[in-house]
């Protein structure tokens, strides 16, 4: 009996234990029941990952990679997306960033920067907005913007022509055409299927587990995956012509029933392109409704061998939360059997926003980095939930029936 009773006390102390509250009222900690519902879920991915072994490793798909690396049929919600994402990077400090994100109505949030050396941070000339109208059916970009698969998972034609403005004087502007052509012969980092299960289990057990939640976690899933490989580019600005020739490079490709930037409060990513071949990228990621503490990563050794994110010292809440992000910082994390301590030097940053309705406020970052000695480049995106809305100066040049369709949107 006394033992029957010490355990009945202990279960209502434990019962009865509250859990931390979250950091910022936002970033949850781990609770009373966190080792249960973390062991629930491993369990959960250790069946989906016998699935995937048996199928083919890293990289894998339910569905062909000429079903999956192309634009997508939109689905029938307002808010569906279709996105790709392009970095590129030499180490004498050339940078290319371009981002297409299609809509719904032949709407494109797209972007597009270079860095040119001794000239600048070139940008696209509609940041910080980034609602381009008139795309095409089925292609990622508009109004001088393109990004075209040529062959699946290996290559894709990335294209810009149009005018772009000086970031540190915005009343320069430059006539600037850009062609690229970004391939690779590296596996697919697939994040339904290879993110860390460490991490990913950790991330879901740290929330409250109602039926609301669960409904939400299948609501807001997207497809995720990124690829590493190089980019051989035309650079043109003005009558000066630039020959890029064997850029690290990054894609990404994501898409889903729907994306609601109101969703999510931040995230940042890290881009990684070292001077000794090892690439890297490494995300930390806040969207409440889901997963208040994410973290997401791998480094691709030049080797080819990819390894994937088991842990990062680097937490949103320590970094920036104020939406001033750090200059200068650093952070350690864990890929196979080696800790990384990363140094960030940011060079040059420029903010868009995407959203009707600017709902995300993106800091753009063009940086270099020190791994553990050896030197490197790449880029950082820092984003932040904004709702200071579309200002009247972007919304000047839209088109009448973009205003009617914006009830639909945000019903």
């Amino acid at each position: 009996t006394t033992a029957v009773t010490v355990l009945s006390v202990s279960l209502a102390l434990f019962l009865h234990r509250r859990d931390p509250l979250p950091i910022y009222g936002i970033y949850r900690r781990p609770g009373k029941f966190f080792f249960f519902k973390y062991w629930i879920f491993r369990f959960i991915l250790y069946l989906r990952k016998r699935q995937t072994k048996r199928n083919g490793g890293f990289g894998f798909f339910n569905k062909p990679a000429e079903e999956m690396d192309k634009a997508q049929e939109l689905s029938d919600s307002p808010k569906a997306f279709d996105a790709v994402f392009f970095h590129a990077v030499t180490q004498d400090g050339f940078y290319v960033v371009a981002g297409s994100e299609r809509r719904k109505h032949n709407i494109v949030n797209g972007l597009f920067y270079v860095v040119v050396p001794g000239l600048g941070l070139l940008c696209s000339h509609k940041i910080p907005d980034t609602v381009l109208f008139d795309a095409k059916d089925d292609t990622f970009g508009a109004e001088g913007l393109l990004a075209q698969p040529l062959e699946p998972m290996k290559k894709w034609k990335l294209s810009y022509s149009g005018e772009m403005w000086l970031h540190i004087n915005p009343t320069k502007q430059y006539r600037v055409m850009f062609n690229g052509v970004w391939t690779s012969n590296l596996p697919i980092f697939n994040f339904d299927t290879d993110l860390n299960p460490h991490l990913v289990a950790s991330a879901i057990a740290n929330e409250p587990w109602t039926l609301r939640y669960f409904r939400m976690l299948k609501k807001a899933h997207q497809s995720h995956y990124e690829q590493m490989g190089q980019m051989e580019a035309t650079l043109a600005v003005e009558s000066e012509t630039y020959k890029l020739s064997n850029m690290a490079a990054f894609r990404d490709h994501s898409f889903g029933r729907e994306r609601d930037w109101n969703l999510m409060h931040r995230y940042v990513f890290h881009m990684l392109f070292l001077e000794d071949g090892t690439r890297a990228a490494v995300g930390a990621i806040c969207q409440p409704s889901t997963c208040s503490v994410l973290q997401t990563g791998y480094v691709y050794m030049p080797s080819g061998e990819i390894f994937t994110l088991e842990w990062c010292d680097f937490n949103l809440y320590q970094h920036g939360e104020c939406g001033n992000p750090p200059k200068d910082y650093a952070f350690r994390f864990k890929a196979g059997e080696r800790v990384y301590c990363v140094q960030v030097a940011v060079e040059r940053e420029s903010v868009h926003y995407v959203g009707w309705r600017w709902e995300a406020r993106m800091v753009e970052r063009f940086v270099t980095y020190r791994v553990d000695g050896v030197k490197g480049r790449g880029v950082s995106e820092w984003h932040y939930h904004s709702s200071r809305g579309r200002p009247p100066s972007a919304r000047s040049q839209d088109p009448a029936w973009f205003s009617e369709i914006m009830s639909e949107y945000y019903t």
